[in-house]
């Protein structure tokens, strides 16, 4: 009997695992959240101008601005320049209350005021991350996201079997009180240390999902998607709620305290979080399994098999799992196109969906607006993705979804500059097929993949996908010519993905493959068009007689 036969006779959804959702899916999706979103309450800049003086303020007099500060016209209305003056040496004249006329403009002499009625100081109004710096905001969400790669190198790619041991209990305790450590002493410092905390934060990204991730290996294959949308639900949630403990807060430092905190009761309460009883058979410690597996059946209410001690072990074929390396995903032609799309539309969807969340602030609106319905609006993409995929596939909501993104970025391209209104509702259509895509992907690379490579596979593309995100900062950073700009970039790019992923076999209702060569053979009887909402009996008769029972 493998792992999985024994958590259904001690029960794969009861009161065990409905436990586990509510102390480690829940507080893992809120953990991932306010991590990643409070980097960017940190980093927001107001409006600005340059400094006259020392009692200078941002709301001033206008008549001040007829003198001192060129004017530009933005959506209709005239505004002081950001990042001009007119050069105090060039005087015409004086005015009557003291300040100087000049038709020759310069960049800001003494410094900039900020307008913080909306907003608050951030890291980046404290150290004039503006104008002529106006990309550090942007590069410190790249070093974020470099540290990110780097984890998912040493924690997925490298230390495949190491993270399972590490990632345990007490370690992983002690993992997440560094965190925090290291996020409270980011809130300290008025220096560039702040982007060096980033990378230690990023680093330590991966391991706020690895709750979640303990918690679906004691819950059954048909249940785990019900967890995956309970968690994706509650990262909606968390991502929803950030930005007004931001407006409530309105201080950068606090902010930062507040949403790491919670990170610090992890080395309290992790004695209780489980082992992973798959995982210590996989290491021969069959007696910890099985004590496990009785508390689970105890709180389960279930009757444990006492014949499991003596027919118990992990049927993984780690023998062949031992001389399997990445580069198997590239060896064979079918493997390697499947892989190469799939590396791509991790690439792009994790570049799109971070520019189109970062590009909230950019779209003319209240940020604390923008971010929530940003947040929220992916909740009806939950909806397609529990009652879509099953009667659709993976394939098609992944092209469908991918196409409707790319078209509301280009309709960008016809919208006027300030019709503020329609920018933000075309962002939130491309913000919720883009999450569709986001969630279908991993689930559909996942059994894609031949289970011999899965893990290694996933690690690559999650690896991938990291590195898309060092574009998405630099896409964002097209804002400041166009705010509508990063959005019709993601729409393009998404259009591609749209045309890439009709290549991809579809895998519902089919038996996932195994072994290298039945990654394969998977799919090749399959036509472009194929779609089980339209011809499920066919898509159904060429599974294969000899493939794995494990469906998708």
């Amino acid at each position: 009997m493998d792992f999985n036969a024994a958590l259904q006779d001690v029960g794969d959804f009861g009161l065990y695992q409905k436990l586990l959702c509510i102390f480690l899916v829940v507080p893992s999706a809120s953990l991932c959240a306010l991590v990643y979103f409070t980097q960017f309450f940190t980093i927001l800049v107001p409006n600005h101008r340059c400094r006259l003086s020392e009692d200078d303020t941002y709301q001033h007099n206008a008549s001040i601005f007829n003198t001192s500060i060129p004017y530009e016209d933005v959506n209709g209305l005239w505004v002081p320049k950001m990042c001009e003056m007119y050069d105090p040496s060039s005087v015409v004249y004086i005015s009557e209350e003291g300040y100087y006329t000049s038709n020759v403009s310069t960049s800001c002499q003494y410094g900039w005021v900020y307008d913080f009625s909306e907003l608050y100081p951030t890291i980046a109004t404290e150290m004039n991350w503006v104008c002529d710096n106006d990309q550090l905001p942007y590069q410190s969400q790249t070093i974020f996201y470099v540290g990110t790669s780097l984890g998912c190198i040493v924690f997925g790619l490298v230390a495949d079997r190491l993270i399972l041991d590490i990632c345990r209990t007490r370690p992983l305790s002690l993992i997440l009180s560094f965190n925090c450590r290291v996020a409270g002493l980011e809130c300290f410092t008025n220096s560039f240390l702040p982007l060096i905390f980033r990378f230690f934060v990023g680093l330590q990204y991966l391991f706020s999902k690895i709750l979640f991730v303990l918690s679906l290996e004691y819950i059954g294959v048909k249940k785990r998607t019900i967890v995956i949308i309970i968690w994706s639900m509650g990262y909606i949630v968390f991502s929803a709620i950030c930005p007004w403990i931001a407006y409530g807060l309105r201080d950068w430092r606090l902010l930062c305290i507040i949403t790491s905190a919670p990170l610090a009761a992890i080395p309290v309460f992790g004695k209780f979080v489980p082992e992973s009883a798959s995982w210590l058979l996989t290491q021969g410690r069959k007696k910890e399994a099985v004590k496990l597996l009785k508390t689970v059946a105890r709180i389960n209410k279930r009757e444990y098999p006492e014949e499991f001690g003596e027919r118990c072990y992990d049927k993984n074929n780690e023998d062949t799992s031992k001389d399997t390396t990445v580069l198997d995903l590239f060896r064979t032609p079918r493997l390697r196109l499947n892989n190469v799309v799939l590396a791509i539309t991790w690439f792009v969807v994790y570049c799109c969906y971070h520019t189109n969340t970062q590009n909230a602030s950019n779209l003319g609106t209240n940020v604390y607006d923008s971010f929530t319905y940003s947040s929220l609006v992916e909740i009806p993409a939950l909806f397609v993705i529990l009652f879509g995929i099953d009667w659709l596939g993976r394939r098609w909501p992944v092209a469908f979804s991918s196409l409707a993104a790319g078209i509301a970025g280009l309709i960008i391209l016809i919208i006027p500059r300030d019709a503020i209104k329609a920018h933000l509702g075309l962002a939130l259509i491309q913000r919720v097929t883009i999450t569709i895509v986001y969630n279908v992907i991993m689930q559909y690379s996942a059994e894609l993949l031949p289970t011999v490579l899965r893990g290694r596979g996933l690690a690559f593309l999650r690896l991938m996908g990291t590195l898309g995100l060092y574009l998405s900062p630099s896409i964002v950073y097209l804002s400041m010519t166009l705010p509508g700009l990063p959005l019709v970039v993601s729409g393009i790019l998404m259009l591609l993905v749209s045309a890439f992923t009709l290549s991809l076999p579809e895998t519902l209702h089919k038996h996932l493959p195994h072994s290298i060569e039945e990654g394969e053979m998977f799919g090749k009887n399959q036509n472009l068009l194929d779609c089980p909402c339209m011809n499920k009996s066919s898509m159904e008769s060429d599974e294969d007689a000899d493939s794995p029972t494990e469906k998708a």
